[in-house]
């Protein structure tokens, strides 16, 4: 029971029990004085009937004596009157019926009032003529006792109702300060910081929500300058500190993972001739300005599975999986009319100080095959006096047929017409190998060839055609769930053109609304570059989420290298590390970097969850480092393939 409710009900208790106490008294007195007032008219009755009734008793008018008594006692408040001549023994006997009809019989029961009887002696002189003997009704005396006891009961009920209104709401306003102090303290156990309380005007707890309110702000600093601790270690091993992209090794490892998973898609490599000639004839803090300049716009080409790094002084590099040539030489094209912001060249007239080389991946490619083929595709570009880029393909042996972006919303709608959408689920497990979900991943059949996701979401993406493609995934799995009454929740991934159409996030919210019993049993998964580049309608949609009961994650976290300030906005169920912070265990350094971060996470309350865990190995040593759920290869190996 709350503070609030027990001071409210003891209140009220002492307040009845002072009720009762002066009910009780005031009932008592209220009796009394009935009874006195009974004797009273009775002794005066007597004595004013008694003079009337001599002179006919004396004269032995009897009709005339019956008559006065008749007129004096038909009232109702007598029971008997009873006269007896002394001479002739001659008696005059009156009864009156005691009816009570609007009195209940238990009040009767409980509450006795006796009838009072008065005897007197009739005399004319010094002789006695009759005895006079009259009996009270107790029915004049129950009747204005009941409504008294009715009216009080309700004066007090009345009084009881208000008081108690009245009581609730000045303790509610007396409490209000303990009852923010209660919620705030409800936020900190799970590490959320709202604003200071204001100081309230009770003097007794202006101490306690001043040291309440330094406490949550020393909390809250803690906490973020663990976040901003995080941040730097990250910024230190994986990030440029000149342009804000990736380093080298960061872009080593997601080149080592690309290769590793037969990869589709490609690299650029720009060269940027006006920074390099910058930083030799100008030194370091003018060439740093151009990088800026550059990796600033460059930014712009960011997506979940895009990687930009800065190779090295003047050279940087994208890393497009899944994308097809034209997609390539389309984004080639777009970093290399990019470094014109490099030119001092008001008219725009001056050649490009930049060539991109570009090169189709393939499943036989080293990392050192690869950057020697970028270097090729770079020569070459320089040779091309028009427009300074080169395309190099070695993939000779292609399995996906060329398509364009067109192409492949041409394939998606079809699919979608047809019901040619087929779905795997990968399991995400804890440390005890319980699974935590299972991510669905879509793929098209379409006679021999097998189109997996990765080869149609980024064509999709880029025509803002994947609201379409959502819909009718969340639409399918929501029916197979309908009719499994318990089930292993499925994280259903979101594209970003979904999160950026409000028409997808009314949809999604009437269709959560229409589902509640999918709570436990449907995730949804954002990746991270929504919360960057367009925050307003992620933050929308996870609240759209949250307020239904759903829950959501976040995938590639880390990747774009952005501070993790929105976690504690948006609160995640769980995120999913970029596998670049999981894949270099030996290296103390990243080592470090993927403990801070994971324990930024765990602070918060959300569940961090390694991506392409490997081997056994990798996931105890990742066990180690404050990893709470692992997915990949070994999640399949331990738990058998779906």
């Amino acid at each position: 029971m709350t503070l609030y409710r027990q001071l409210l009900l003891w209140m009220l208790v002492v307040l009845f029990l002072l009720t009762s106490a002066v009910f009780a008294i005031q009932f008592n007195t209220t009796k009394n004085y009935l009874i006195e007032q009974q004797s009273t008219e009775l002794n005066n009755v007597v004595s004013s009937v008694g003079f009337a009734l001599s002179p006919y008793i004396k004269a032995k008018d009897f009709i005339a004596a019956e008559s006065v008594i008749n007129a004096t006692f038909d009232s109702g408040y007598y029971s008997q009157v009873q006269l007896t001549l002394l001479d002739s023994k001659k008696e005059i006997l009156r009864q009156y019926p005691q009816r009570i009809d609007n009195i209940p019989d238990w009040f009767q029961s409980i509450i006795h009032i006796e009838a009072i009887t008065q005897t007197t002696t009739l005399t004319s002189g010094w002789l006695q003529l009759a005895n006079l003997t009259v009996t009270s009704s107790p029915i004049p005396a129950y009747i204005q006792l009941w409504n008294a006891t009715v009216q009080l009961v309700l004066g007090f009920i009345s009084c009881l109702l208000l008081t108690a209104i009245i009581l609730s709401l000045v303790l509610n306003k007396v409490l209000r300060p303990l009852k923010q102090i209660q919620k705030s303290a409800q936020e900190i156990a799970q590490n959320h910081f709202t604003d200071p309380l204001p100081t309230p005007h009770t003097r007794e707890l202006i101490d306690l929500v001043a040291a309440f309110n330094s406490m949550k702000t020393q909390l809250q600093q803690h906490f973020e300058q663990q976040a901003q601790e995080a941040d730097m270690l990250r910024i230190r091993a994986y990030q440029d500190p000149v342009s804000g992209l990736a380093n080298r090794s960061y872009l080593m490892t997601n080149i080592k993972s690309w290769l590793l998973d037969k990869p589709t898609g490609g690299i650029i490599l720009l060269k940027s001739d006006a920074i390099e000639d910058s930083y030799q004839q100008s030194g370091y803090e003018s060439g740093d300005q151009l990088v800026l300049k550059l990796a600033k716009r460059l930014k712009e080409l960011s997506a979940d599975d895009v990687t930009i790094a800065r190779l090295n002084q003047s050279e940087f590099i994208l890393i497009a999986p899944n994308a097809s040539e034209d997609d390539l030489l389309e984004t080639g094209r777009s970093m290399l009319y990019m470094t014109s912001v490099l030119n001092s060249d008001p008219l725009g007239i001056a050649p490009l100080q930049a060539a991109v080389g570009i090169v189709v991946c393939s499943a036989t490619l080293t990392i050192t095959a690869l950057l020697a083929h970028a270097d090729n595709a770079l020569n070459k570009a320089r040779q091309q006096v028009k427009e300074p880029i080169a395309l190099l393909d070695s993939n000779k042996n292609k399995t996906i047929p060329a398509m364009g972006k067109q192409q492949w919303k041409t394939l998606v709608d079809e699919a979608i017409a047809n019901n040619l959408l087929h779905f795997t689920f990968q399991k995400a497990v804890d440390r005890n190998n319980n699974v935590i979900h299972k991510e669905m991943f879509t793929y098209i059949k379409q006679g021999q060839h097998h189109f997996n996701a990765g080869h149609f979401l980024s064509a999709i993406e880029k025509l803002n055609e994947g609201t379409k493609f959502d819909c009718y995934v969340i639409n399918t799995i929501f029916n197979q769930l309908i009719e499994k009454t318990k089930s292993v929740p499925i994280a259903i991934n979101i594209t970003q053109s979904s999160i950026n159409n409000t028409g997808f996030i009314r949809w999604l919210n009437n269709k959560l609304k229409s589902h509640p019993k999918m709570k436990q049993q449907v995730l949804f998964e954002l990746p991270e570059i929504c919360f960057i580049k367009n925050i307003d309608n992620a933050s929308l949609l996870c609240e759209i989420i949250h307020q239904n009961g759903f829950k959501f994650g976040i995938d590639n976290y880390g990747h774009n290298f952005s501070s993790a300030g929105y976690l504690n906005k948006l609160r995640p169920n769980y995120v999913k590390l970029d596998f670049a912070y999981t894949s270099q265990l030996d290296d103390q350094i990243k080592t470090d970097v993927l403990e801070s971060i994971t324990r930024s996470a765990n602070n918060l309350s959300i569940l961090t969850i390694a991506s392409r865990v490997e081997t056994i190995e990798q996931k105890e040593r990742l066990s180690q480092l404050k990893i709470q759920g692992f997915q990949g290869y070994v999640t399949d190996h331990l738990m058998g393939e779906e």
